[in-house]
């Protein structure tokens, strides 16, 4: 799989973009906020049908404009895809007394989509940033995000149960609110309890299966960053509290917690259970890496998740993902670094590198090799 041409229209600093990719490496260079990191954004993008970051889409409109679109061309296994994004912001256009618009809309090959997860699975990609060190120090909203994005773009089914979810989990926490204020009553809540219940265990029991398989593939790429030194390994926490695995009885389990902070529910009108409070440990050699790790160690491990998630994809749909590396190269030692490029030349991966350096001396060939320069959202 790889993006052939992206075209971007207002995106970020980019007012017009046009431009044809190797399908294998490409480099893109400049100084720092000049629009690298906003290319690879509107790439991943194309993969997961939303911004990356938590920032309104109205955000990525460049300054002085009212809409933005990303178009992509993409060459997998089933044949040419075009992919696009078009998104208008309506506020602008009502102040503006202009016709109304359609806020956001999603296109696969011309033809409208009306649902993200009909988008979703056509381009997948793993983007490997500096920020992504917050998969192991930062909250496990961070570390959920991780397996959701990877399970979405294989399988989008699970992004409309993750939506499915949302929307009950909002419903349900609507009428705890209620009750505490003594506006509602406690046999809707048992329907309420049941629904979400259904796609709970759905999730979380998906979330386990991805798990299982990402496992030993992270346990080998860790192993082999570190000369066999080091072994990572993923836990499962209900709750935060309780590790499970893939096989347990989870309608039981979820059945003893609804019961366990039901009266405390109750009294802080809010919902205590449900796979929006899970979360994930990572440990190397038994070790909670979060705590007692070090700096060194902690971008191992990212490295070796990123690396291990390319085999996932690669082993769920049968080809490799796109590789997007935002300034990561001088994060890495100079061993991690060299495994890295040997992996990306050794397999089928098309990759996008920013770097404010050129380190096109680090490729032998230069024959699937491509070097922009990227100036104030201009690439050259």
């Amino acid at each position: 799989m790889y993006l052939e041409k992206l075209t971007l229209t207002n995106y970020r600093n980019y007012e017009s973009l046009n431009s044809d990719f190797s399908f294998q490496v490409n480099l893109l260079r400049g100084f720092n906020a000049q629009g690298k990191t906003n290319l690879l954004e509107a790439i991943y993008y194309l993969a997961i049908g939303k911004a990356y970051r938590s920032i309104r889409e109205d955000q990525l409109i460049k300054w002085g404009h009212h809409h933005f679109s990303i178009k992509g061309q993409v060459k997998n296994k089933i044949g040419q895809t075009n992919l696009e994004v078009f998104f208008h912001n309506q506020q602008q256009v009502k102040q503006l007394r202009r016709v109304k618009r359609v806020q956001k809309e999603i296109k696969v090959n011309g033809l409208k989509v009306g649902r993200t997860a009909d988008f979703l699975s056509n381009l997948t990609a793993v983007l490997f940033a500096p920020e992504n060190l917050s998969i192991i120090q930062g909250s496990p909203t961070e570390r959920r995000k991780l397996l959701d994005y990877d399970i979405s773009q294989v399988n989008p089914s699970y992004f409309l149960q993750l939506q499915q979810y949302q929307q009950i989990l909002k419903q349900r926490n609507h009428l705890l609110r209620k009750i505490v204020q003594g506006r509602g009553g406690l046999n809707e809540l048992e329907i309420w309890n049941l629904q979400l219940k259904n796609v709970s265990e759905s999730i979380i029991r998906k979330r386990l299966q991805v798990l299982e398989k990402l496992t030993p593939l992270t346990r080998l790429m860790q192993r082999k960053l570190t000369g066999g030194r080091e072994s990572l390994e993923f836990k499962y926490y209900f709750n935060r509290k309780k590790e499970i695995k893939n096989g347990d009885d989870l309608s039981d389990l979820l059945d003893r917690e609804i019961k366990r902070v039901r009266t405390e529910e109750l009294n802080r009108g809010i919902t205590l259970w449900g796979p929006h409070r899970d979360d994930f440990l990572l440990t190397v050699n038994g070790i909670n890496l979060k705590i007692y790790g070090s700096q060194g160690q902690h971008r191992t491990a990212v490295l070796a998740i990123k690396l291990a998630e390319l085999e996932f994809f690669k082993s769920e749909s049968g080809e490799y993902p796109l590789l997007l590396l935002d300034d990561v190269l001088s994060e890495l030692d100079q061993e991690r670094r060299e495994h890295l490029l040997q992996i990306i030349q050794s397999k089928a991966i098309q990759c996008f590198i920013t770097t404010t350096e050129d380190v096109s001396s680090f490729w032998h060939s230069k024959s699937n090799f491509a070097s922009f320069y990227v100036e104030n959202g201009v690439l050259k």
